[in-house]
């Protein structure tokens, strides 16, 4: 009897430690996948703006650490930092409508 209970409890945890690992490995690649997009929009931007002479250091900057996070694996911060590299190409660019100081 006691056999038996512990065989279920064992089948009941392999089950669960299974169904548990595809949706973590669901939730990882859902991940990977923003991150890629993000870093890929970001290095769009900052081309962007080298192409256009308005590259902020800051964005050119971020966008490498971007790069380097998807390399390891730390999704997250890859995301942000793209995100910030974006913004920075994105006001450098809008900088250029700004008028002259004078």
């Amino acid at each position: 009897m006691r056999k038996g209970i512990l065989v279920a409890l064992l089948a009941l945890a392999l089950a669960f430690g299974s169904v548990t690992g595809q949706t973590d490995d669901r939730a990882g690649d859902d991940a990977r996948k923003r991150a890629q997009a993000a870093v890929a929009q970001a290095a769009s931007a900052v081309d962007a703006a080298a192409r256009q002479r308005a590259l902020w250091t800051t964005a050119r900057d971020a966008l490498k650490d971007a790069q380097a996070a998807l390399a390891r694996k730390d999704y997250v911060a890859a995301e942000q930092l793209a995100h910030f590299a974006e913004q920075q190409a994105r006001l450098g660019v809008e900088q250029l409508g700004y008028p002259p100081f004078r």
